[in-house]
């Protein structure tokens, strides 16, 4: 009889085991999902209801500019001296068929070192024609390694000149207009690039 009965307790007890790990394998991952789902559903609510600090209301102005005074390049009194002169050569040449373009920009003279009167030197071994040559440089923006000296000729009056220059490779010709300013130099007036270099 105790061996039954004990027999019996002991499947009792083993029942009630079983039922323990099915409670801990079921029902405590189920409460630690429902936690977390909880967690999960409830921190929206608290962040939104956190204080935020109150701001202090600006009053609103507005600024003051100081205004800047634009810069105003003033016109090159070289080149003004002698817009008619060289609208009037343009205007000449407009019919003709071996100007491809006529270019005027702000030019400065070239530096010089002659002093007193001048005379128009057309030597091609005179300091005249060594500041020719710079002046050119200048206007077709080309070192004079890149180009030579073709022709000189007289400009338009006894201290002007029309130079003729071409590219070493002969791919570009231009007549470049020079006229001296007293004390200053060499002042190109005028570029005109050329199908052909005529003089």
């Amino acid at each position: 009889m105790t061996s039954i009965e004990s027999n019996r307790r002991v499947r009792k007890f083993r029942k009630e085991r079983r039922g323990n790990y099915f409670f801990t394998i079921f029902f405590i991952p189920l409460f630690i999902g429902i936690i977390y789902l909880g967690v999960k559903i409830v921190t929206p609510y608290i962040n939104d209801q956190k204080i935020k600090p109150k701001l202090a209301k600006a009053e609103q102005t507005t600024p003051v500019v100081k205004a800047e005074p634009i810069a105003v390049e003033e016109p090159n009194k070289y080149q003004t001296s002698y817009r008619e002169k060289v609208n009037k050569i343009i205007k000449d040449s407009n019919n003709d068929d071996n100007i491809i373009q006529s270019t005027v920009n702000e030019w400065k003279p070239t530096i010089t070192s002659q002093n007193g009167s001048h005379t128009v030197q057309y030597s091609f071994h005179s300091q005249d024609f060594y500041e020719m040559e710079e002046a050119v440089s200048n206007a077709i923006l080309l070192t004079k390694e890149d180009f030579s000296v073709w022709h000189l000729s007289k400009g338009y009056d006894e201290q002007s000149v029309k130079v003729f220059v071409a590219t070493t490779d002969l791919s570009y010709k231009y007549i470049v207009y020079l006229h001296w300013v007293n004390q200053k130099g060499w002042l190109p007036i005028l570029v005109q690039e050329v199908k052909e270099l005529k003089y």
